[in-house]
């Protein structure tokens, strides 16, 4: 299953083209005309295998159990990965990172984490005045 609005990149993607800006995962319900904006639930699982290589946004809020779709988009290892918290207007950026101490083991034995960069005073700004910061 693919989240709601996904079906035109994941159409483009089959032809080889993709978006050539930032798509936003809406976790949130509609948001205003933003860039391509796919709307996702926290409760269903999703094939998130069309966001890799793209800049992705997550949109939340607070109480918005939006970890694991987190994993699960960072899992798939798009170009830039974001959270926009939209009740506290703050962003940071999302690294998905091997635990180190598994970095001696075989990669197929790695366990992976989410690793998070809060956005500068100044990115949130922009951010939140349409200029998405990448």
């Amino acid at each position: 299953m693919i989240a709601f609005n996904a079906q035109p990149i994941v159409d483009a993607r089959a032809n080889g083209y993709k978006p050539n800006e930032l798509v936003i995962v809406s976790l949130i319900g509609r948001l205003p005309n933003l860039n391509h904006t796919v709307h996702a639930s926290t409760e269903k699982g999703y094939d998130w295998s069309w966001v890799r290589g793209l800049e992705i946004c997550i949109y939340a809020a607070s109480g918005v159990n939006w970890m694991s779709t987190a994993r699960a988009i960072a899992a798939q290892h798009p170009t830039w990965l974001a959270i926009w918290d939209s009740n506290r207007k703050e962003g940071a950026e999302v690294w998905y990172l091997p635990d180190v101490r598994d970095i001696e083991k075989p990669r197929d034995q790695w366990r992976w984490n989410l690793s998070f960069w809060p956005f500068e005073k100044f990115q949130n700004r922009d951010f939140e005045g349409g200029q998405q910061c990448n």
